[in-house]
């Protein structure tokens, strides 16, 4: 060590006094934490509470909405059903008419043919 730094220990009081002085800030810094910490404790507490009451009205939606799917399933899967009748006699129907538009050009072909060979008026 340099000697100025060794006079400056010297300098400022006693050892003893220094000591007790840094002691001293050192509390009243972690006395300053403590405050701090317990602001920020607070302040997770009451993002914990927020947290617990979010939490339970999801449940509570989560619940209602399945309860609502449990009411609709049957009346969906009903649809589901009737749907399918629906499609099906569609293309029943679909095919009935094209053998009616097929049967139909068809007799018109043979309609004319006829005319064609009658002998003319």
């Amino acid at each position: 060590m340099s000697e100025n730094s060794t006079r400056n220990l010297h300098g400022n009081g006693s050892f003893e006094e220094r000591v007790l002085a840094e002691l001293a800030g050192i509390r009243q810094d972690t006395s300053q934490t403590n405050v701090r910490l317990t602001a920020v404790e607070n302040r997770m507490d009451s993002i914990e509470i927020g947290m617990t009451s979010l939490e339970k009205r999801i449940d509570s939606l989560e619940e209602k909405v399945d309860a609502r799917m449990r009411e609709t399933r049957p009346i969906w899967e009903n649809v589901q059903k009737r749907l399918t009748e629906i499609e099906s006699a569609l293309s029943l129907l679909n095919r009935q008419f094209r053998t009616l538009i097929t049967d139909s050009f068809n007799l018109r072909s043979r309609v004319e043919k006829l005319e064609d060979s009658l002998p003319a008026a």
